[in-house]
């Protein structure tokens, strides 16, 4: 500073009106950082990502752009920050979403096959329950009670009666041990507000009356819930009766008639003979509730 220049004049420190630089900042380094920070979601559900794929984008515009402007362009570090939060989620999200969906897989294939023992095993209050989550469940420890409730009330009767009715359900029932249950392979696995539902086919092989082994696929569709106001203790519920189909890839070589809705129908002579059999000892339960314990 010269003797001339006071600590008040506007060029003590020699710059001139040239020199001044003028700075802004740069409005892809903020939404960098916004979507990096809100990618986090992708805890809560994977269909999030996309706000770390823009996170990441947005990031790489901020800092060429701010290189390139040579000091004219500020927000360097929220665009450094948006970027490896967005890094940071999209990895954890790639990999802990596989894990958990690996999880949910697991779960809903012990699920399923407790359906298949149930049935070949003759417990019906059992499988016919699995229909609903354990909170909405009715108790099935107590055969004797259960089926006493169901001939007590019209319509539990003709519930149970339709239930029994079905032609897959007559034909677990009717080979019992003798059909092995086998996982074929898994359709889908979806989330959407809290709840997993899980599509998976099943092959279940069973020897016919020549001794030869014949097999037919079930789909099964299991959902994954939380009862109200718990979070921590989720059940599962079958969507339905589970369905006889042909996997797509079988298709073509299936030689297996269809009926009027798509379904593979699984009546060969020795299903007929059960059938016939199962439908007397069905109707034995109006006589006796115990028949089946």
């Amino acid at each position: 500073m010269t003797e001339n220049q006071s600590l008040f004049s506007s060029t003590w420190n020699d710059a001139s009106e040239e020199d001044v630089m003028y700075t802004r900042l740069s409005i892809p380094a903020l939404l960098a950082l916004i979507f990096g920070l809100t990618s986090f979601l992708v805890f809560m559900t994977p269909w999030f990502f996309f706000l770390s794929i823009l996170g990441i984008f947005l990031s790489f515009v901020a800092i060429i752009s701010i290189g390139k402007a040579e000091g004219g362009l500020t927000g360097l570090r929220f665009a450094q920050l948006g970027l490896c939060s967005s890094i940071i989620s999209l990895t954890a999200v790639a990999i802990l979403w596989p894990s958990y969906q690996y999880g949910v897989r697991l779960e809903a294939d012990r699920f399923f096959r407790i359906w298949f023992d149930a049935l070949q095993h003759d417990n019906i209050p059992l499988a016919k329950g699995l229909t609903s989550p354990y909170w909405e469940r009715p108790a099935s420890d107590k055969p004797e009670e259960w089926w006493k409730k169901q001939y007590e009330n019209n319509f539990l009767h003709k519930s149970i009666h339709s239930y029994t009715d079905n032609k897959l359900i007559r034909v677990l029932l009717a080979l019992g041990d003798k059909a092995k249950v086998s996982y074929y392979k898994t359709l889908s696995v979806t989330t959407s507000d809290e709840k997993d539902t899980v599509v998976t086919l099943y092959a279940v092989s069973f020897p016919n009356d020549n001794g030869e082994t014949e097999t037919f696929f079930v789909k099964m569709i299991g959902k994954r819930s939380f009862p109200s106001g718990d979070i921590k203790s989720a059940g599962w519920a079958l969507e339905g009766i589970p369905t006889v189909v042909v996997p797509d890839e079988l298709k073509s070589i299936a030689q297996t008639p269809k009926n009027k809705t798509g379904e593979t129908k699984i009546e060969t002579d020795h299903n007929h003979h059960h059938h016939d059999h199962d439908h007397n000892h069905d109707h034995d339960h109006d006589h006796d509730h115990h028949h089946h314990h």
